[in-house]
């Protein structure tokens, strides 16, 4: 006997009426009620995101409006000699074509010869014109003049993914029916119910899982499914899911998060470096902890946030607690960091670096300048001033600082600026002032003077001169200004000279040139 084909599973769990649709009741409706009012239009136009059900209603309604007996619902019966005949491959009353390997004007032409004649078991000749977009200028100008005045047993239905690249034109000789985003709690029942069907135990927070990974689309989440499987042996399990989809464990990224949001910089880099060791992607890193913080803005403003996540109990606790120790202004801070690394990394031939970046801003509030990195320099303020830890009217440890504390303060000034500029991530500027000498700066009257040995370091300085301006001034607030200045060429001949009769006495020193002695 021979052994039958494996089927996918987005081919054999195909809805084949309008009642097995998911999340396209709006679309549903209207069609249905044409039916029983036998309001047929001559075109349509179905426009949607992947795998959102346009072919498959599509077709199903060709077959529904050919039907000699619909169901209550408007869906096909499937046994009336119409239906009969169109579930067939061979029939010549439903034409399928695919615009995006037949987008010339000639497959147009060809398929419009065809519309003159009468169905042959229907009432309905009906052509499915999958990816109209695809379709060149001079196709879309042949179909145009059809399109408008086609015989009266005739529907177009156009479909596809980028109604923007649509004529005009097309568009206003057809009815728009626009499909959405399938909801993830929609998926998930139905995946419960293919899982049954296909005898495989399975976690409800896995298929949670399953159904956000696929964006809302369908089609995406029914391929995840039989890719977890296909994988797991028993049941599938929220772990399971993870490995599939080369995801980071859930409580060590909230625990990577935790350690963000705490500015601990050490341990949330060095985890960013164990995850990327262990195989694990930047970008999926990065949008783990996207995850996570929109989960704790969840956890943190809504008492439904457990019916609405579908997290693992244990994962669930752990966000909610990391969630309650920080503001809403801080979590929002790190979600906005994140939610732009993966357009950064488009761009970068090191991802992990971009990431690592990311993660440092995110760890200290100084880091940015925003609106966002203000705020929350004023709330901690805020809070230790209501802690009684800061007394109004005092002095602040930088707005302390004198100008005549200290004999090497030129020297300390550096030494602050390097550090602050390496811990803030400010790398150019960071690099250019730490290849000055400390010994190289001097102060007088407010003016800071940097010594520089030549002019590509004199303006590599004045380049970033109001930045490190501005970072002194945090501690030094009495600072009036940055010089940057050429250090004076001296002749080594005569420096060599002078050094040795500091050393031997100039008495006793001879100086010979060319030869001969001098002195």
């Amino acid at each position: 006997m021979e052994k039958m084909a494996y089927i996918s599973l987005y081919r054999k769990y195909r809805p084949d009426s309008f009642s097995s649709m998911i999340g396209q009741e709006h679309i549903i409706r209207t069609l249905v009620n044409q039916i029983r009012k036998g309001a047929v239009s001559h075109a349509y136009l179905f426009t949607g995101s992947r795998g959102t059900g346009k072919t498959t209603t599509a077709k199903i309604f060709a077959r529904a409006i050919n039907c000699e007996h619909p169901l209550a619902d408007g869906s096909p019966c499937g046994k009336c000699a119409a239906c009969v005949a169109l579930s067939q491959p061979s029939n010549m009353d439903i034409v399928e074509m695919d615009a995006a390997s037949n987008n010339g004007v000639d497959e147009i032409r060809y398929l419009l010869e065809k519309v003159k004649f009468a169905p042959v078991d229907g009432k309905y000749k009906v052509y499915i014109v999958d990816e109209v977009h695809m379709l060149t200028i001079q196709a879309f100008n042949a179909l145009l003049k059809t399109l408008e005045e086609p015989p009266e047993h005739t529907v177009f239905i156009l479909a596809t993914t980028e109604v923007q690249k649509v004529p005009a034109t097309i568009l206003s000789r057809c009815q728009r029916f626009d499909f959405r985003l399938v909801p993830a709690d929609k998926i998930t029942a139905l995946l419960g119910d293919i899982f049954e069907k296909e005898g495989k135990a399975y976690q409800k927070e896995a298929l949670a899982l399953i159904a956000e990974a696929g964006g809302g689309c369908v089609r995406d989440s029914l391929s995840l499914a039989e890719m977890c499987l296909s994988y797991s042996e028993d049941e599938v399990t929220y772990t399971d899911v993870l490995e599939v989809l080369g995801a980071c464990s859930p409580s060590a990224v909230v625990e990577l998060a935790s350690d963000i949001l705490g500015g601990r910089t050490d341990r949330a880099l060095t985890s960013v470096k164990t995850f990327v060791r262990e195989g694990k992607s930047a970008g999926v890193l990065s949008s783990d902890l996207c995850t996570a913080f929109s989960n704790m803005l969840y956890c943190k403003n809504s008492s439904k946030a457990g019916a609405m996540l579908s997290l693992p109990e244990d994962v669930l606790k752990a966000t909610a607690e990391v969630a309650a120790a920080y503001d809403n202004v801080k979590i929002l801070r790190c979600l906005e960091i994140f939610s732009e690394v993966d357009g950064n990394m488009r761009y970068s031939a090191n991802p992990s670096l971009v990431l690592e970046t990311a993660v440092a801003k995110a760890c200290d509030d100084y880091a940015s300048l925003d609106a966002s990195g203000i705020l929350l320099r004023l709330n901690r303020i805020e809070n230790q001033l209501k802690a009684g830890t800061i007394a109004i009217g005092a002095q602040t440890p930088a707005a302390a600082v004198s100008f005549s504390s200290g004999e090497n303060l030129a020297q300390q000034m550096h030494t602050y600026l390097v550090r602050t500029l390496n811990a803030r991530g400010m790398i150019m500027e960071y690099m250019y002032m730490s290849r000055i000498n400390e010994s190289r700066c001097s102060f007088d009257k407010g003016v800071w003077t940097v010594e520089v040995a030549n002019n590509a370091q004199k303006l590599s300085l004045e380049k970033y001169k109001s930045d490190y301006e501005r970072v002194l001034r945090e501690k030094y607030p009495d600072l009036i200004g940055i010089n940057v200045v050429m250090e004076e060429k001296t002749d080594p001949v005569k420096e060599k000279i002078e050094r040795v009769e500091k050393i031997f006495g100039a008495d006793k020193v001879n100086v010979t040139q060319g030869g001969k002695e001098n002195g």
